[in-house]
């Protein structure tokens, strides 16, 4: 995060008034840290990750989760289960985004490889959101 708040102040220590890339959102969630990140190649853009995956807000975080792998995808081949937790898409940190269409755009923009962050989890997902196979 960039910790530098714009400012007109001609005293501020701050050097790059302009550009801020990152403002510091203040009552956000904590995220949390991955326990395997992977990459996951596919062979051809037609070929889709083999996922199937739901969501849901919790404490004003969203959380996104897998819902059924499908067997012999790139996936499945790189150790994702149903239930696991994914907190990382290409670095990006899934928890600290505020609309669900934001993951799934980076995960969709993403080439023939995506690196891939998740926690072992084993989340009831009844009631979570659903999302388009990918």
């Amino acid at each position: 995060q960039f910790s530098c708040k714009p400012s007109i102040q001609p005293s501020s220590p701050c050097t790059h008034q302009a550009r801020v890339t990152r403002p510091i959102i203040q009552g956000k969630a904590q995220t949390r840290e991955a326990d395997v990140v992977r990459e996951i190649k596919r062979g051809s853009m037609k070929e889709k990750w083999g996922l199937s995956l739901v969501y849901r807000m919790e404490d004003s975080r969203i959380e996104l989760a897998v819902n059924k792998v499908s067997m012999f995808s790139p996936a499945a081949k790189a150790g994702i289960q149903t239930g696991d937790t994914i907190l990382l898409i290409n670095d990006w940190k899934v928890e600290a985004m505020e609309q669900i269409q934001a993951a799934l755009n980076i995960f969709l923009a993403a080439g023939f490889s995506v690196n891939l962050g998740w926690i072992k989890t084993s989340n009831c997902l009844d009631e979570w959101g659903a999302l388009d196979a990918i």
